[in-house]
């Protein structure tokens, strides 16, 4: 029988710096790059099961919960920034006000939902709302919000949501490595560096935002994984004498891409000119290279054309060389732009192709964004690393976003499609024999090990507040 699951919110609180931010430290300038990211939100969950519990697991989780926003004011001290709030559209003001911290209660047991990973349940896992119209304004200026959601069996699922203005995937990757070592008690401190403003400076407040709009209407999510094996077979067809060495983020990108391109034609009748773009992280293209734990957006972008208008003509080794191509010329020209004095005419000439073909009805426009290697499974706050760890979905029309999976050899894909495309997408034959469709978080011969209480077998159908 269906489980109707509820997230109810218990209270929230602001976690401040252990010590008070200095004078001036307190004016935090946003790089070139920040002032024209997107006014979206970086979200993620990570999902840790209560495998040995001595007492009450509901109280034992209670502890774990104190003992995360306790961590959380030595870890300020250092990421400041998160603690404040944006001032206006040039500069951070690092004034201690906190970070939102959450707690929630979730009528279900982690191993019921980890059985059928849902979208929609997911965002319940938020502390915000990820899809308001509303978000970035006035209304929230807040940089980073923090929810803890305790389930039945004292397993605890962490959410959390990232303001874009200053976060990018190398920023989630120091802010998570810095928060869990201090949790720990690792011995390790990871000390973040804010050197993005001095080589990208920001413009003043008259700047126009040049980012991209994505469609949000009538879309569809799925999740797919795809094992190391299959990953092996399609890094072996993307082989070509432009490309010896594929990478997996390459290979599965590009089967991806092909196969929401069909979806999209059968739909469509008609072969439009399919373009997809991929982020990818600046920090050790730069000149000097920039430390990982750089702080802020360091990302560029490079855009691949699949021109070929004949479905049984698409091949992976074409489709993965034309990203390749994409990716070096990127590499060779815009980091080193970008710290010219033309950097902001480089990027406004960027987003203003980008928007032309977006706007163009002949056209597909896809999206790719990957964590593969950013080290989130790393994220073990003294009682484990977490069982699950997924980004979600935005529901921006015709996105994939991808992330390693737990062992490190996977990657798990969330596709976002129009809901005509995903019905097609979803059904192909060539994707679904490298992916599985939404599989089962944890093999269920291990649930028995790795979760307590009843082993009956619930379907999670609904979420609601």
């Amino acid at each position: 029988m269906a489980n109707l699951m509820k997230v109810v919110r218990l209270g929230r609180e602001y976690i401040k710096p252990s010590i008070p931010t200095p004078l001036h430290l307190r004016n935090f300038k946003l790089s070139l790059l920040d002032q024209l990211a997107p006014s979206v939100y970086a979200s993620m969950v990570f999902f840790y099961p209560m495998e040995f519990s001595h007492g009450n697991p509901i109280i034992e989780a209670r502890h774990r919960i104190e003992h995360l926003k306790k961590s959380l004011s030595p870890f300020l001290t250092d990421f400041y920034p998160f603690a404040g709030r944006i001032k206006d559209h040039v500069s951070i003001d690092c004034n201690d006000a906190g970070l939102e911290f959450s707690m929630a209660h979730v009528n279900t047991r982690l191993n019921d939902f980890l059985k059928r990973p849902n979208v929609n349940a997911l965002k319940h896992l938020l502390p915000v709302d990820i899809e308001s119209r509303n978000m970035g304004m006035a209304g929230d200026d807040q940089l980073a919000h923090v929810q803890t959601n305790t389930f039945e069996c004292g397993g605890v699922a962490l959410g959390i949501c990232w303001s874009h203005k200053i976060t990018d995937g190398g920023t989630v990757s120091a802010f998570m490595k810095g928060w869990s070592d201090i949790a720990s008690c690792s011995g390790n401190r990871v000390i973040p560096e804010y050197l993005a403003s001095s080589l990208f400076p920001p413009m003043d407040s008259s700047i126009i935002q040049h980012s991209l709009k994505l469609g949000m209407d009538r879309t569809s999510t799925r999740r797919f994984v795809f094992e190391a094996s299959k990953i092996a077979e399609l890094r072996t067809r993307g082989v070509s004498k432009d490309v010896s060495r594929p990478t997996r983020v390459e290979v599965v990108s590009s089967l991806l891409w092909k196969c929401a391109t069909k979806a999209s034609r059968a739909n469509s009748g008609i072969p439009p000119l399919s373009v997809m773009s991929q982020s990818m992280n600046i920090r050790k293209r730069t000149s000097p290279p920039l430390p990982n734990t750089t702080i802020g957006n360091l990302v560029g972008y490079y855009v691949a054309k699949m021109e070929d208008n004949n479905d049984d003509n698409i091949s992976m080794c074409d489709l993965v060389a034309k990203q390749r191509q994409g990716k070096t010329e990127a590499i060779s020209n815009y980091a080193k732009k970008l710290q010219g004095k033309d950097a902001y005419s480089v990027i406004r000439d960027l987003f203003k192709e980008a928007g032309t073909l977006l706007r163009r009805d002949d056209v597909d426009f896809f999206k790719c964004l990957s964590t593969c290697g950013d080290g989130l499974y790393d994220a073990d706050f003294g009682w484990g690393k977490p069982i699950w760890q997924s980004l979600v979905s935005l529901g921006y029309k015709n996105t994939f976003a991808l992330s390693q999976t737990r062992d490190g050899n996977g990657i798990e894909a969330w596709v976002t499609l129009s809901e005509d495309d995903m019905t097609i997408f979803e059904h192909d034959l060539e994707l679904l024999s490298f992916a599985s469709s939404n599989p089962s978080v944890v093999e269920m011969n291990q649930e028995k090990e790795l979760f307590r209480g009843s082993s009956q077998d619930r379907d999670i159908m609904l979420l609601t507040w």
